[in-house]
């Protein structure tokens, strides 16, 4: 389904961007005030939802269970369910995981983003993402440096800059499509 620009441009469109933008934004102020209460909140967050989504995995394995998808189905179930418990029973090293992997994820981002701008360099205004590739690398390299000491502080820091990010973003576009509607 495609939105129109009457849907676009309806005054509860403008008002829902608003609410939003003004939401993330609070969270974002919230999570940079406590960073490592946010991140335990995350963590944990995250370990639910795997051991939950495990659980589930594993009803559905033992409904096939006289089938060949079973052996394809069980050993994802209790590898979900186990990372699931292991995050919600040790949120301090799962904290410390999720920060390294994040930090490998930015990293590897960054490797591809400074490759990509290099590769394509007589392309106008590639600079934004060789730009960006430097940003993925420095962030990287905060949190694999800092790491594990300082991972829940890292991890919070860096949700709350989305959030703020986000709101921000939301904010703009509530803003434009305001303008847009009273041109």
């Amino acid at each position: 389904m495609q939105t129109t620009n009457n849907q676009l441009n309806s005054p509860s469109t403008f008002k829902w961007f608003m609410i939003f933008g003004v939401t993330f934004l609070l969270g974002g102020i919230a999570v940079l005030i406590v960073p490592a209460a946010a991140s335990i909140a995350i963590e944990l967050l995250l370990g639910w939802l795997f051991f939950v989504g495990g659980c589930t995995q594993l009803v559905a394995a033992l409904t096939v269970r006289k089938n060949k998808l079973f052996w394809f189905k069980l050993p994802w179930a209790l590898l979900f369910v186990l990372v699931g418990l292991w995050l919600i029973l040790r949120p301090v090293e799962g904290i410390q995981a999720l920060a390294f992997i994040i930090g490998l994820l930015f990293l590897v981002e960054a490797i591809m983003k400074i490759v990509f701008s290099w590769r394509w360099r007589n392309v106008s205004k590639i600079g934004w993402a060789l730009l960006s590739g430097i940003l993925s690398f420095v962030i990287a390299m905060i949190l694999l440096t800092g790491w594990p000491q300082q991972s829940a502080i890292f991890l919070g820091i860096l949700v709350g800059i989305n959030l703020l990010v986000n709101g921000m973003v939301a904010l703009l576009l509530g803003f434009k499509i305001m303008e847009i509607e009273n041109a």
